[in-house]
């Protein structure tokens, strides 16, 4: 699913006892004589509890039976306790972190402080927890925070957890710079104080030491997926049961980091054990389940409200809108450019009058209200594509004019702008990010157009915002101090003007053929 704006996500973070309350499922153990280990999501609990990464990596832990996993996310009234019996980190032997989000670097600082957790791993002592880091974002390129993560698993939950805590419950105990050193030797743990990396003056990396130093990635090799371990209501998908449907996706558009990190996988989905009524399917490539008019269908008898993600406009079949069609009132489409010139470049070679037919037959089926994704910024792009999204969504307008004449209904368009961010192990990783000038003039001209289209509603990332992303997303570990002073809460004007850093150079320059990236070592399989 993408993830909602950052207006939408500024939630005042419930106190633990009511989120308690107010959850189903939530796993709470004795931990006399178990081994205790905690989950932390670098952000609010409403946000983290929309993460599935939390969930399956909860469920795991908490499988053993001489394990005791609890729950940790950072609220924005400063508190940073566990969950179900309200321990500080520090009480942990382990604490795991699933990070999905680069802006969520910024937060590893920040919790390890409030836990009196040193913030760099060199200064850790015996009696500090054991700090591990995973997720897509530090799978594709952990560099930024290596300082602050003793060791990096990358791979995926299902198959580095079980060996990790295996080998973890059989070196507890040990001198705690003993027992990383023996969790390092697996293929696809990375440990970043055993690599040296050296930069040239133009400041470019120029090697890495040892030359031949590897990590590689352990991947989910079953088909069965992820879902929810607890049912929360204080989330954005409240009280709602989430399925991962799909991992990876096919399409593997060139912009895309989940479609080119993942193999595609299709989970069978049925038999669905739960007894909640909102059910959301999720995965990058739900729309190429081959399966999923035929579950969503079975769903629908036996009672549930079935939920997705932005689907794929030419991969979704009608059958399951009009399936569905009582079900939902907003349609979500990544339509991703204005023209069909840009589409072919992204991967999603859609013409304009494909786009209107297959929009057409769906609301000849029932006159939804609908949610159209858009990037901006996107490689040879023109102000002209600019215009095209905005002559585009006229029509389709139009449309919506048309078929929901017959009905007394015409359904509201809502257009969302999001910069395109280049993504490390992506084809389109050394391209140049547009300067922030460039992006804000293509917002505010299509602010200004949808202002004037009845019944349009226009809304954006933050420019700041897309640009500290591009800037952690293919960073290095230069980077360490910059995410400290964010931490600090210094902003990014002043960063800019008073870092020795040059954040431009990271996310404003294209990278040359022959450059070493910073997440070369990391071999996907």
């Amino acid at each position: 699913m993408r993830r909602a704006s950052s207006s939408q996500l500024k939630k005042q973070g419930a106190g633990r006892k009511e989120i308690l309350a107010s959850e189903s499922g939530t796993i709470v153990k004795k931990w006399g004589g178990k081994i205790p280990v905690c989950v932390v999501f670098p952000n609010t609990y409403y946000i983290g509890m929309s993460n599935l990464a939390a969930h399956i990596l909860y469920k795991t832990l908490n499988s053993y039976d001489d394990v005791v996993c609890e729950r940790c996310f950072l609220e924005e009234n400063g508190e940073c306790i566990s969950i179900e019996n309200g321990r500080p980190l520090k009480s942990f032997e382990c604490i795991f972190l699933t990070i999905s989000f680069e802006m969520d670097f910024v937060n590893i600082p920040k919790i390890l402080r409030l836990s009196s957790i040193p913030v760099h791993s060199e200064e850790r002592r015996k009696k500090d927890p054991i700090v591990v880091a995973g997720g897509i974002c530090v799978i594709s390129n952990p560099e930024p925070i290596h300082s602050f993560i003793d060791l990096f698993l990358m791979g995926d939950i299902e198959s580095t957890m079980p060996d990790f805590m295996e080998k973890y419950r059989e070196i507890r105990g040990k001198d705690r710079d003993e027992v990383v050193d023996e969790l390092s030797r697996f293929d696809w743990v990375y440990n970043p104080a055993r690599l040296k990396v050296s930069y040239r003056g133009d400041g470019t990396l120029g090697s890495f030491t040892p030359e031949d130093f590897t990590v590689k990635m352990c991947r989910h090799k079953g088909k069965t997926l992820g879902t929810s371990a607890v049912i929360a209501e204080k989330t954005e998908f409240s009280g709602m049961f989430l399925v991962e449907g799909t991992r990876g996706c096919p399409s593997k558009c060139p912009f895309c980091l989940l479609g080119n990190s993942y193999r595609f996988v299709c989970d069978k989905i049925l038999p669905l054990k739960t007894d909640t009524e909102d059910v959301g399917i999720i995965g990058g490539g739900v729309s190429f389940h081959p399966r999923l008019v035929e579950i969503t269908a079975e769903l629908i008898r036996a009672g549930k409200r079935v939920h997705f993600p932005s689907l794929r406009l030419d991969e979704i079949p009608l059958s399951i809108i009009e399936v569905m069609r009582n079900e939902i009132k907003t349609l979500t489409f990544g339509i991703e450019a204005g023209t069909e010139r840009l589409r072919v470049i992204i991967g999603k070679p859609l013409s304009d009058q494909e786009i209107y037919d297959k929009l057409s037959a769906i609301l000849k089926i029932k006159p939804f209200n609908l949610k159209l994704y858009f990037m901006i910024g996107l490689p040879g792009e023109t102000m002209d594509d600019i215009e095209a999204i905005v002559e585009l969504v006229k029509h389709v307008k139009h449309i919506m004019v048309k078929e929901g004449a017959r009905r007394g209904f015409v359904g509201s368009v809502t257009v969302h702008a999001s910069p395109f961010v280049p993504k490390p192990s992506t084809p389109f990783q050394r391209l140049p990010m547009n300067d922030m000038g460039e992006l804000k003039d293509k917002i505010n001209r299509l602010k200004s157009a949808f202002g004037k289209v009845d019944n349009t509603y226009f809304t954006h990332e933050s420019v700041k915002y897309s640009f500290v992303q591009a800037v952690f997303a293919r960073g290095d570990r230069r980077l360490k101090d910059v995410i400290l002073k964010f931490a600090d809460g210094v902003s990014l004007n002043s960063i800019m003007k008073d870092s020795a850093i040059n954040l431009n150079f990271y996310a404003l320059r294209e990278r040359g053929k022959d450059e070493i990236m910073p997440w070369d070592f990391i071999k996907v399989q």
